[in-house]
């Protein structure tokens, strides 16, 4: 009796690979970030996610429940920290290090998806009200403790920053990556800490 016998050929980059925690969480953020930045927050699914990885998409529904929490998760890993608030620094050279790191973040030098895609995020309600207090409200934060920290030294008047003094700096790094495509200069940002610390 003849017996025929059949083989696929499996390309390597569809081989699935056998990986476990740290490292396959890992592998799960860069696909997500990738997807991000390739086909958007809409066309994003968590079987694309896992294709990419090369893992199968039970490994993705066993950590995250929903698309929007895994994407706020490699949205958070792919954050860098920022500098913290420096009691011993000078408030101007506190924020020029705070808007040197921000400048860089928006201008792709980490993994952070860059502004279009993070504008694609924020077009669903229930992603950017956990993105605000998960991603921005921390940083905001430290931007805080640094204008109080000018207010007690007499760096600034009590009561002279606005209400929102510490969105101001952030908002024109962002408005001027929108208005000119490119990253704020030493000159650039030195105008924005005068803007915020009068």
């Amino acid at each position: 009796m003849n017996v025929n016998v059949y083989y696929r050929v499996v390309s390597p980059d569809h081989i699935r690979q056998r990986r476990r925690g740290p490292e396959l969480e890992h592998a799960l953020y860069e696909a997500a970030l990738a997807e991000l930045a390739e086909v958007g927050y809409g066309r994003l699914t968590m079987e694309g996610v896992a294709v990419r990885a090369r893992t199968g998409k039970a490994a993705v529904y066993r950590r995250w429940s929903s698309r929007q929490a895994l994407v706020l998760d490699a949205v958070r890993h792919s954050m860098p920290p920022l500098p913290g608030f420096d009691p011993t620094m000078p408030p101007r050279e506190n924020l020029r290090a705070v808007f040197a790191k921000l400048c860089g973040v928006f201008a792709g030098e980490t993994s952070f998806p860059g502004l279009a895609v993070i504008t694609g995020l924020l077009g669903d309600s229930e992603l950017r009200d956990t993105f605000v207090e998960a991603i921005i409200r921390p940083r905001l934060q430290v931007i805080e403790s640094i204008l109080a920290h000018a207010e007690r030294t007499g760096d600034v008047s009590p009561g002279a920053l606005p209400p929102m003094a510490s969105h101001i700096g952030p908002a024109l790094i962002m408005q001027a990556f929108l208005l000119t495509g490119r990253q704020p200069g030493e000159a650039d940002i030195t105008r924005i800490v005068e803007i915020v610390l009068p």
